[in-house]
């Protein structure tokens, strides 16, 4: 009978101890897969993370340069109105001193074709005639040479000007572009300071 009393006992230990076994391996079985969801939960929020940092800096890229393509665009507008207002106006000046001696030149030759004429009629007084009609015709080839010379210093000067107008327009637009980057890097360089009193915004 105590036999029989030790065998049940003994075939209870070993059942008892066979099922805290099973359990505790199944608890450690699904702790395992958890931990493994958890690693690949974070994984995806990582991929995600990273995927729509690189979608925002590629936005950025874009932004700055269609940013940098409007004003070289802007730039080139720019230069070609100043070049069309400094071509009309050379065309302008160019054209009135062209009216302004052909007039002159005019009548100059219409007082040579008197005074010829005066030299046919008036023997008398051919001498003085023929030195006044001299006289014309000096004045005559000086107009030409000074109109001529006036209408190349125009040019040259309006050219010089045209030039130098491009030229400081271009430095303009780089240095307000040296600016404009310098003041993004120095916001970007700002920094919220949140405290008990409240937030505060600093440079550093």
């Amino acid at each position: 009978m105590i036999i029989i009393i030790n065998i049940i006992i003994i075939s209870s230990l070993s059942s008892s101890s066979l099922s805290s076994s099973s359990s505790s391996s199944s608890s450690s079985s699904s702790s395992i897969i958890i931990i493994i969801i958890i690693i690949i939960i974070i994984i995806i929020i990582i991929i995600i993370i990273i995927i729509i940092i690189i979608i925002i800096i590629v936005i950025i890229i874009v932004i700055i340069i269609i940013i940098i393509i409007i004003i070289i665009i802007i730039i080139i507008i720019i230069i070609i109105i100043i070049i069309i207002i400094i071509i009309i106006v050379v065309v302008v000046v160019v054209v009135v001193v062209v009216v302004v001696v052909a007039l002159v030149l005019v009548l100059l030759f219409r007082l040579h074709r008197i005074i010829s004429s005066s030299i046919v009629i008036s023997n008398s007084s051919s001498i003085i005639v023929t030195i006044t009609n001299n006289i014309v015709m000096v004045v005559i080839v000086v107009i030409i040479i000074i109109s001529v010379i006036i209408i190349i210093i125009i040019v040259i000067v309006i050219v010089v000007v045209l030039l130098l107008v491009v030229v400081i327009v271009i430095i303009v637009v780089i240095v307000i572009l040296i600016m404009n980057n310098f003041n993004n890097r120095k916001t970007y360089r700002s920094a919220h300071f949140c405290s008990e009193f409240g937030c505060y915004i600093k440079s550093f």
